[in-house]
């Protein structure tokens, strides 16, 4: 087979010559002691072990189950017997070698029968073109620069998360919260909350649902998000479709401080908060979208998001293959609701916040599509990196 990746001054070689792949060591998830080391499965890392097999850097691709993911490992770590790691580099860079596997689409070169399978002696085989020891850095560092900043505004937005979710501790679930000391405690159906404070259900200060575009006002183009596209708290992909195309599905209005929540599999916490939203952004009927009415959309979210309420919508889930919840479901819970005076603290607090957290993330998301589209033609040869010069404040810009 003749590789597309044959560029004029490129090595054309097997894989095999400048990439070893071994076969991970056996372990299982129950046989992991605290410890350390992270443990890579097929699907990425699976926990953490008091013992290692491999020193890094390392590269780790899915072997079976999940074939040709990739990681690259800048610790020592444990590669799981699902997955094959590069037990010799012959002199190539590592780094490079994690982002020139990604375009191999390793995938296709599934050999097993009931379950998915890479042989190692297979893609040994595999003919490629590979560049020299400079290109390889230049190319690595060019894209290593992008992850670098994606890792940074991931490892800020979790700051902001956990600086939002302490202070939503602290002041509405273990009731220190300013003036407590003043502050009497009742009983309650929830069992004991401040004097003053009340309990309602969700319909009392939020609106279920509230918008839904019709085929008659419907912009020609929308901004779709699907269920499969938000994980917890946050939205990963927003696709821009023609309405006509759109799926029937593709019908909730969203606007800033809304909250959605997946109605399906509510134990998998697929929810996020809506800020600042782009134009024309729809969501999927999939979704339950909640408008604060008589609360701060701050203080909503995170009562929205805690375990106990995840615990709510998981018992209250009808459905054996998708268990899922409805709209009664959410508009029938029960909030704890704090005096105006304390939530107007709690919300000037945490919209600056929230907001700060959405630009990471939305900067991360132009990052992510950026280097993708770099990928290929910088690992291809497509880009010539002999004179380009990329800068970390290049990126940044």
């Amino acid at each position: 087979m003749k590789s597309e990746l044959f560029r004029k001054g490129w090595k054309n070689i097997t894989l095999g010559k400048i990439l070893t792949f071994q076969r991970g060591f056996d372990i299982t998830k129950r046989q992991l002691q605290p410890g350390e080391y992270d443990v890579i499965f097929s699907s990425g890392l699976g926990g953490k072990h008091n013992e290692y097999k491999v020193k890094a850097p390392g590269v780790v691709i899915g072997r079976k189950g999940t074939l040709g993911t990739v990681f690259f490992a800048k610790s020592n770590f444990w590669a799981t017997d699902t997955t094959l790691w590069v037990k010799d580099f012959h002199g190539n860079d590592e780094k490079f070698a994690y982002y020139f596997l990604q375009t191999l689409h390793l995938e296709q070169y599934d050999c097993g029968s009931a379950n998915p399978t890479l042989n190692r002696n297979h893609i040994h085989e595999l003919p490629i073109s590979y560049p020299s020891l400079p290109t390889q850095k230049k190319i690595a560092a060019i894209l290593s620069a992008y992850d670098d900043l994606i890792e940074n505004n991931t490892r800020r937005i979790k700051i902001l998360e956990e600086m939002a979710q302490t202070l939503y501790h602290e002041w509405f679930v273990k009731f220190r919260f300013p003036g407590q000391e003043h502050t009497k405690m009742v009983d309650s159906e929830l069992g004991l909350i401040p004097e003053g404070w009340e309990l309602k259900q969700l319909e009392q200060v939020a609106d279920i649902n509230l918008s839904s575009i019709k085929s008659g006002n419907a912009p020609e183009e929308i901004k779709y998000v699907d269920i499969s596209s938000v994980n917890t708290g946050q939205i990963n992909n927003i696709e821009t479709i023609a309405f006509v195309e759109a799926s029937s599905r593709a019908r909730r209005v969203v606007k800033h401080g809304d909250i959605i929540w997946s109605t399906v599999r509510p134990n998998r916490r697929s929810y996020s908060l809506i800020i600042n939203p782009i134009q024309n952004l729809i969501v999927s009927t999939g979704f339950a979208v909640i408008t604060a009415k008589k609360i701060p959309y701050t203080y909503l979210y995170h009562a929205l998001t805690t375990d106990n309420f995840v615990d709510y919508l998981t018992n209250n889930a009808t459905g054996s293959a998708y268990p899922a919840v409805n709209t009664a479901d959410f508009k029938n819970a029960e909030l704890i609701i704090p005096p105006h005076e304390l939530l107007n603290q709690f919300h000037k607090f945490c919209a600056d916040i929230l907001s700060q957290k959405q630009n990471f993330h939305s900067k991360n998301l132009n990052l992510r599509k950026t280097r993708d589209l770099l990928l290929p033609k910088l690992i291809s040869g497509e880009i010539d990196v002999e004179h380009l010069k990329i800068t970390t404040e290049d990126i940044a810009a």
